[in-house]
């Protein structure tokens, strides 16, 4: 947990809004969704919290990427008020953007609700 921790406290969080600019591709089979830049940078993928990927350049700390595995059938799940809007949508990069300005956490029922009434309240669903 340690080493992960540490992993985290390696990304550049001034950084996080470049991901409005990246583009944002669907693979329907593996059910996972990449929003990266337009050229794909190399990168160290970090877990956050076990919701998706941040993929960040290895020596700047730079964000150059989100993955998402299991879109549909587990993050969309888990934040229903993303529900009908598409993978693609600029909604589901600001809400990822509002889950990275909350920081990590551990994962709590209580901490789970708050965090998710504070990140929809940044963000118009």
């Amino acid at each position: 947990m340690g080493k992960v921790s540490n992993l985290k406290n390696k990304i550049d969080y001034d950084t996080i809004d470049n991901i409005m600019s990246f583009k944002s591709s669907y693979d329907k089979e593996a059910d996972s969704l990449i929003i990266q830049p337009k050229k794909p940078v190399p990168a160290t993928s970090i877990d956050w919290d076990g919701d998706f990927w941040v993929r960040i350049d290895s020596d700047s700390g730079e964000i150059v990427g989100i993955e998402i595995e299991d879109f549909k059938e587990f993050f969309s799940k888990k934040y229903n008020m993303l529900r009908g809007h598409a993978v693609t949508s600029p909604v589901i990069k600001a809400f990822v953007i509002a889950l990275l300005k909350l920081g990590p956490k551990p994962f709590t029922k209580k901490d789970f609700i708050a965090d998710l009434n504070t990140a929809c309240q940044r963000v118009e669903v």
